[in-house]
Parts: C-alpha cells; structure tokens; sequence
C-alpha cells in the first residue's frame, strides 16, 4: 500500500475499501505479536507504514472501525517489541539513574497519536485508548519512563483533566480518574506544585482569586479515593465558577 492507494481505497471503495483496510490492520497485528527475529526486521517498515502512510489519512476519515483497529496496532506493537524502544539494562539504569530510549521519533510520533485520540469525540476510541495506556502502564511501567515522564506527562494531564471539566466524554470520569491518578502518582509532588497551577493558569472565564481558591482547595492527597473526591470537588467547583462568571453582565467580572 502506498499513500495514494490507501486514499483511494478509503475515499473511492466505501466499505469494501474499508473491510480491505480492516483486514490489512489486523494482518499486522499478528506481525507484531510474533516473538521470531526473522518478523522484528520488518518492524521499522511497520512502524513507517503506520505512522507516515495510514495516519494522516485515517485521522481525517470518519471509519471508526478502522481507527480502533489502528490504535489496537499501536497498542500490540509497544506491548511486543518494548525493547525497540527501550534496551536499557537493569544495571545500566541504576548506574544513570534514566532509562535511555532508542527510535525516539517512531516512539514519539505513536504517543502523539495516542494523545491526539483524547481530543477526539469518539467515546469508543478514547475508552480503548485509555485502556491501552493503562495496560502498557501496568505491564511495561509507561508512565515511569523518563521520556514520558519528562516530555508527554504533562500534556497527557492536561487533556484528560480538561476532558474531565468539559464533559466532553462524561461516560467515562471514572475511568478518566483512575489514568490521571496513575499519571499523577509517578510525581505527586510535581502534579501539585507544578502541573495544577499551570493548569489553573491556562483556565479561562475564572478571575485569579477564583483559581487561587481552586488550587487551595485542592488537597494534595496520595491515596486513590481522597484524589478522586479532589478531582470531582475541582472540577465541579471550576465549572461552577465559569457559570456564575458568564451569567453576570459584561465587564462586571475582570479576568
């Protein structure tokens, strides 16, 4: 498949195109499941194919279908080959303290796309990409790389925590809730004191003692359930501050 042909097959064929797609995706997935040497030299051809030909046309398609087997791919690939991406020996790792990631651009660009799917309405695919990240979590310890750690937490915080506020996926809050605390426990000292006036400060319709209150009123508890009440408590409060602000007459409150 080139691009061209992957666009034609998409746009021209209609569902037989798609079913052809499907089939293709889930081919793949059985190569990158396959632990024999002889199938991890064809890894890089399957990353570039993914990531460079089929992305950029699937993310601007509306084929739910093939967009969840898409990420399914994705999510196979990293839980199979981990060690494309992260060859650091235990030894190594606690002589430096970080674990060193090779092919970072290929890693990189499959979270982006990952993260991308959060922005997206599809409640399908923001479970199953949620789920999959959690699996990668608890498997593989994702979110404890110094990559993701240094790089990615932050925006994936963010995201999920606006989901959250906007209620945007409303379906999901528990879920939603769960990922942010397992984000956040890698560095709770951080998620307070860094990511959440950050956040605070990129809010908009709130004044600055309304977001200073929502800070305070956050308590930096480290225990699932106290965070989940946080969480609910912020969220509802923010969003009832923004209610009360946009219901006053124009220039009544400064922001």
């Amino acid at each position: 498949f080139t691009r061209q042909q992957l666009a034609e097959t998409l746009l021209h064929e209609g569902t037989a195109g798609s079913r052809v797609i499907n089939k293709f995706l889930k081919i793949l997935q059985l190569l990158v499941q396959e632990p024999a040497s002889s199938f991890k030299t064809f890894l890089p051809n399957i990353i570039g194919l993914c990531m460079d030909q089929l992305y950029p046309i699937i993310i601007e398609q509306p084929c739910p279908d093939i967009k969840c087997e898409f990420y399914e791919l994705l999510h196979q690939l990293l839980l199979h080959n981990w060690r494309y991406f992260f060859r650091t020996s235990l030894l190594a790792k606690m002589s430096t303290g970080e674990d060193t990631v090779e092919n970072q651009p290929q890693f990189t660009a499959i979270m982006q796309a990952f993260g991308q799917s959060f922005l997206q309405p599809d409640i399908t695919i923001f479970k199953q990409n949620l789920e999959a990240l959690e699996n990668l979590n608890s498997k593989l310890k994702l979110y404890q790389k110094t990559i993701f750690k240094d790089l990615m937490l932050l925006q994936f915080l963010n995201v999920l925590l606006q989901a959250l506020v906007y209620r945007s996926h409303d379906l999901l809050q528990e879920e939603i809730t769960i990922t942010l605390y397992n984000m956040a426990a890698v560095d709770f000292d951080s998620f307070y004191s860094a990511f959440l006036p950050r956040f605070l400060g990129g809010c908009e319709g709130l004044t600055d003692s309304q977001k200073t209150e929502l800070g305070n009123n956050f308590t930096p508890d480290k225990d699932l359930p106290s965070f989940t009440q946080s969480i609910h408590r912020f969220v509802g409060d923010l969003r009832y501050y923004r209610l009360c602000n946009s219901s006053l007459p124009s220039g009544t409150v400064n922001f």
